[in-house]
Formats: C-alpha cells, structure tokens, sequence
C-alpha cells in the first residue's frame, strides 16, 4: 500500500498539491488529453522552480477562454462530460457539493444559487479534478497531513475585502489542527482547504513507515524567511505492532460519523433497493432499513444512513434526491472500530482474500462472502462446501503467506461500510 504524507508549513493550494503530485512522478499528458476530450482549452505546464533555495515544480494551467460564473449544476455538468475513472468522478463532484456547501453557509444563501465566483475558473476544476486523479493514478489508498499554518490579513474577491483566512477556508478547518504563524498572506486557498477536507483521512505529526520519495510542489508567492512549498511525502505504511503483521492488534480506534435517519411510507421495494447504490455513491458507509408500521396504518420503515462527516452534504443531498422525503433527523455519533486489514491467505483450495482484524493481542481473519463465492467458481465447489472445508477462520492462518491487497481504491471496504 502507498499512503501520502502532506507537509505543509508554508499552507496549501490546489494548484501546489497537484504540482507535488506531477513531482512524485505523475504524468499531466493525459490528464491535459482528458479535458481536451471534453471541449475544455486547457494547456496544463510544469516549471522547475526555487523557493528560498529549495527546488521543486510549480504548475502553469493556460486557458484562452474567458469563464463564465457557474453554479453548481454548471459544473456538475462540466465534470459529467470528463472521462475519468467512475471513483475520481463520485470524488470530484462530492468535493463541489461540499463546497457549495460550505459557500452557501457563510454567506447566508441557499446552495442553488451560489456562483462559483473564482471555483468557475478552470484552474480551480484542474485543480481538483487533477488531484483525484492523480492520487488514483499514483495508486496513492491514504493520505495523512500535518497540523496547518493560521494566518490573518484581507483578501478582495468578487464579494468584496473579506479577512483571512477567507470565510469558506475558516469552515473548511473546522475539526482540524492549526498552528499560529505571523504571516499577512493568503497560506491557504479555498481549493486547498476544499482537497484537505476531502482527503486527509487522519492528521498525524508525520510519516509512519517507509519513506519511497518526496515531491515538491511550490506556490507562486514569495514567503519571507522561508519557501512557498508543499511537501508530498510518498511512504510505505508501517504494518509492525502485534508481532503477527497485523498493526496494532488489540488497540480500537475511536471515530466520528453522521447518521441520518428518515421515516419511508412512500417508495415502492424496488424504489427503496435502487436508492441504496446511490446512497453508497454519494458516500454512505452503510445502509439500514428497519421496517415497521408507519401513520395511518401504512406499512413503511426507517431509513438509516452512516457516512463520515466530509461526506455528509453529499450524502444528506442523495437523502433527499433519493427518496424525496419531506426532512431527515441528523445527529454526530461516535463509534469505536478494531484495527483491521485486507490480506490474501493461501489455503489449500486456492488464493483467499481475508478480512483480518486485531483483538486483545490476536489475530482473526473472516472470508467476504464475494471472495467466497469467487473461489467456489475456481475450485466447482459450493460455499457451503469451502466453509467446511476450510474450517474456522482461523484455521485460514495457518496456511497464510501474506500479501497486503494493495491498489484497491476503496480501502477497507468492510470498515467503511460499518461492518
């Protein structure tokens, strides 16, 4: 597995991480052939660079159209017209959802009429886009971040002289660390607040692993006293802990998710099955319904949502969409989740992916029933047949040679659906 460290003293933008991104190795060509495709004039142009003595690449976006203001259906749509991969796309659109948001908040109006005043730019879509795909194309399944720089000053913008960090850059933190600095400049652009929210899954004070290679992304300002760059740190995660290769075994993690929850008298069976896929889409880790006796006599139930908190707009608006209920109940909860990991076990039937997961010092492992039914094609056997034959789950481990299932973009499938 490859996770990415993001150091960033001096702050972050959007145009920054996508240059450490292209620094770790990345290619723009085919990105640059994806907007292309799409109708976008986009010339995408990298350029070595020195801050304050440190050399790195900095990131030119060339357009020779003038951009329209946009709302969010506008780039819904331009985003719907690029051909990514299905995951950077569901990525790319949950982050302008947030976004608007977010933009609908501070400035006391509904979503639907907000103007992506300086997010209509193209280098903003770039940007975004060009950091979900870059992470997919780097196989990049983590990303972990420093604490982050508070600065002050004013910045003008098509609202008028606001103060920094900007509003929308203030409700973006919300939840994360920051540190004081003296610095009177804009350290952190609303599209790297944005990509901060909708990527780091943990702050940490730094690495824990392998370090594999390091980009440099740089800003287009000067910084007194220090340089305008970001960090990109390409690491190998440790996996020591329990002395079986499981990290830490026996030690839960406590974590905060939002759960919606809606009463559902209305849709019909198919209705309510289709709308589970687009809630998992949106962003949802899990999906419950609980049927019951609804008003009036009316057969019905309750729908349940789990998803973490950045995603909760859009997974609140699919909500909505979905079903077209009149209001949902919305409440933060904690829960508590062992540690846990993807592995291939060899058995004597085959290659078996197994969930493992770590408890009071042991190690268990537990078949997904797709992985199952997978091996029961390969060997012409039933599933009933390969749990007899396999014995417990445990029973797995003592033919496991261990390979990490790396490349799998939604990492730990199990976990974030709340299993």
């Amino acid at each position: 597995m490859k996770a990415l460290y993001l150091d960033c003293p001096s702050g972050i933008s959007g145009d920054m991480l996508l240059a450490g991104l292209i620094d770790l190795g990345l290619g723009i060509t085919d990105l640059e052939r994806i907007f292309h495709q799409a109708g976008m004039d986009v010339d995408l142009r990298t350029v070595h660079d020195v801050r304050c003595g440190l050399a790195g690449k900095r990131l030119e976006i060339r357009s020779n159209a003038t951009q329209p203001l946009r709302r969010l259906p506008e780039i819904l749509e331009l985003l719907d017209g690029l051909a990514l991969p299905p995951d950077v796309g569901r990525r790319a659109r949950r982050a302008f959802e947030r976004l608007a948001e977010v933009e609908a908040k501070v400035h006391g109006v509904d979503p639907s009429v907000i103007h992506f005043h300086e997010v209509g730019a193209v280098d903003t879509v770039v940007d975004v886009v060009g950091t979900f795909w870059g992470l997919h194309e780097l196989e990049i399944t983590t990303v972990h971040a420093g604490p982050l720089p508070w600065f002050r000053g004013q910045v003008r913008c098509a609202h008028g002289l606001l103060p920094l960090p900007a509003p929308a850059v203030v409700e973006l933190l919300h939840g994360k660390p920051v540190f004081s600095t003296d610095h009177t400049m804009e350290l952190i652009t609303p599209t790297g607040a944005l990509l901060v929210d909708q990527l780091v899954d943990e702050f940490r004070p730094g690495p824990q692993g392998t370090l594999l290679q390091c980009g440099i992304g740089l800003g287009t300002m000067d910084l007194p006293a220090q340089p305008n760059a970001l960090r990109c740190l390409l690491y190998s995660p440790s996996l020591s802990g329990n002395g079986k290769g499981l990290p830490n075994a026996g030690l839960e993690r406590t974590e905060e998710i939002v759960q919606f929850s809606t009463n559902i008298d209305h849709l019909t069976g198919e209705e309510l099955g289709g709308c589970f896929e687009a809630l998992f889409q949106a962003g949802a880790l899990d999906v419950l319904f609980l049927p019951g006796m609804m008003k009036k006599n009316r057969p019905g139930g309750q729908l349940q949502v789990l998803c973490r908190p950045k995603h909760a707009a859009a997974v609140q608006q699919a909500v909505f969409r979905q079903t077209l209920t009149l209001g949902v109940r919305r409440q933060r909860l904690e829960r508590v989740v062992l540690a846990r990991r993807e592995v291939v076990a060899e058995t004597p039937m085959g290659a078996l992916p197994v969930k493992q997961v770590g408890m009071e010092g042991e190690r268990y492992e537990r078949p997904e029933f797709e992985a199952l039914q997978e091996l029961a094609r390969r060997t012409g056997r039933s599933v009933a047949q390969l749990r007899y034959l396999l014995g417990p789950v445990n029973a797995v481990d003592q033919h496991c040679a261990e390979k990490t299932l790396a490349g799998k973009d939604d990492r730990n499938e199990g976990e974030e659906r709340g299993e």
